[in-house]
C-alpha cells in the first residue's frame, strides 16, 4: 500500500463523524424518541455500553488482519468462495444504505424548500457528485469532508446554544416512568448507527498505523453524543409527546432559533448540514462498496461504481409514501443493519480465532520436531 493511498486515524474519525453522524443525528432520533419517549436518552447509554464491549471484538479482528484488506485476507487465509459470500452482501448493503440516505434527503428537500423541482433532477445531481467523488480517492474524500465538517460543527453548536432559552430539563423526569420496556424497545435504533463503526475493519488497509481501542472509543463517544445531544434537546424543548410526533426533531430545533427580537428563521443553515452530510455519506458507502469487493483494476472499479450509482437512482425513484418509507426504515432497515453487521463481525472473529488456533498448532508441531531432532 502506497503512502499517498492511506489516511490517518484523525481523518477517518472526521469521516465517520459526518458519514455515520448524519444517520445518528437525523435518521435515528425520530424512531428512537417514538419508541423510548421520555427515557429515549437511556437507550443511547445502553447502546453505547454494548458497542464499547463489541469494540474489543473489532480490536481482536483488526490486530490479526491489519494492514491487509480484510476481505483479501479471508480469500487467502480461509477460502475465496467464503470471501465472496461475505463481501458481496456487505457491498450491496452499503449501496442500499446509500439509497436510503438519498431518498430520505430528497424527500425532505422536496417537501421543505424545493417542492416544484423534479425529484429525478435532485437525485441525478447528487448521485453524479457522489459518483465523481467516489471515483477519486479516499484522501480526496476526507479532504472534502474536513472542509464541509467545519461548518457543520459550527452550526451544530450554534443551534444548541441559541436554544438554551427554550430548554426545560425537568421534562426529562420522571425517569423510567414506564419501566425498562420503552428503553429496551428503543435501543436497537442507536445500535444500528453505532454498529457502522465496523467500517474501521472495511477500511483498515487504507489507514496508516494501528487502529487502537482508544480510537474506537473516541469515535463511539462522538457518534453516541450526536444522538444524545439533539435527542435530549428535542425532548426538553418540545416535550416527549410532541417530539415523538415530529418527523425530524433535529430539524425542528432550527425552527425555533431566535437571536434577540429581529433575527430568526435561520433554519436554512440546516439545509447545508443535511446536503453536505448526505453527500459525504453516500460517497462513503459507494467507496466502501468497492473496497469490500477488493477490486484492483481501476476500470472494473469505475464500471461497478457506475452500476451501483444507477441502482441507487432506481431505488430512490421507487414510489413509496412518506409514511410507509418512514416505517420501513424503523421496522426493517435499522434492525437489519445492526444484526447484519453484528453477524459479519462475529463471523470475522471466528475466522481469526480458527486461523490463530491453526497457527499455534503448527508452531507447536514445529517446536516438537525441532526438539526431537
Amino acid at each position: 500500500m502506497k503512502r499517498y493511498d492511506t489516511i490517518s486515524i484523525v481523518q477517518i474519525s472526521f469521516l465517520f463523524t459526518t458519514a455515520i453522524g448524519l444517520k445518528n443525528h437525523v435518521t435515528v432520533i425520530p424512531h428512537l424518541v417514538a419508541a423510548g419517549k421520555r427515557d429515549a436518552w437511556i437507550s443511547v447509554l445502553f447502546a453505547l455500553v454494548c458497542i464499547l464491549i463489541w469494540g474489543f471484538l473489532i480490536k481482536y479482528i483488526h490486530k490479526a488482519t491489519a494492514p491487509h484488506n480484510i476481505f483479501e485476507w479471508i480469500g487467502k487465509q480461509i477460502n475465496e468462495k467464503v470471501k465472496w459470500f461475505i463481501s458481496i452482501p456487505c457491498s450491496l448493503l452499503c449501496v442500499f444504505l446509500g439509497a436510503v440516505t438519498l431518498k430520505e434527503m430528497v424527500s425532505w428537500t422536496s417537501v421543505t424548500y424545493l417542492p416544484f423541482t423534479p425529484i429525478f433532477f435532485l437525485i441525478a445531481l447528487l448521485v453524479g457528485l457522489c459518483l465523481f467523488l467516489a471515483m477519486t480517492s479516499l484522501q480526496t474524500i476526507v479532504i472534502v469532508n474536513t472542509l464541509v465538517l467545519i461548518a457543520i460543527v459550527v452550526f451544530g453548536f450554534f443551534v444548541a446554544f441559541a436554544n438554551l432559552q427554550f430548554k426545560d430539563y425537568s421534562l426529562l423526569k420522571p425517569i423510567l416512568e414506564h419501566g425498562f420496556k420503552p428503553v429496551i424497545e428503543g435501543v436497537i435504533f442507536p445500535l444500528s448507527g453505532l454498529v457502522e463503526l465496523i467500517a474501521f475493519l472495511f477500511l483498515q488497509h487504507k489507514v496508516h498505523g494501528k487502529i487502537t481501542y482508544k480510537a474506537f472509543l473516541i469515535n463511539a463517544l462522538i457518534l453516541a453524543w450526536l444522538i444524545f445531544g439533539p435527542l435530549t434537546g428535542s425532548i426538553i424543548e418540545f416535550g416527549p409527546t410532541e417530539a415523538a410526533r415530529q418527523k425530524y426533531p433535529a430539524f425542528e430545533e432550527w425552527g425555533i432559533v431566535t437571536l434577540g427580537r429581529f433575527i430568526e428563521h435561520v433554519d436554512f443553515l440546516s439545509i447545508y448540514q443535511w446536503i453536505t452530510g448526505a453527500l459525504i455519506r453516500i460517497t462513503f458507502f459507494l467507496f466502501i462498496s468497492i473496497e469490500v469487493l477488493a477490486l484492483k483494476d481501476d476500470r472494473k472499479r469505475r464500471v461497478v461504481l457506475l452500476i451501483y450509482s444507477l441502482i441507487i437512482i432506481i431505488l430512490s425513484l421507487l414510489p413509496m409514501s412518506e409514511f410507509l418509507f418512514h416505517r420501513f426504515i424503523g421496522q426493517f432497515i435499522m434492525p437489519i443493519t445492526f444484526w447484519f453487521f453484528l453477524f459479519v463481525s462475529i463471523l470475522l472473529g471466528l475466522f481469526v480465532f480458527i486461523k490463530n488456533r491453526t497457527k499455534r498448532r503448527l508452531n507447536y508441531v514445529q517446536d516438537q520436531e525441532e526438539t526431537t531432532t
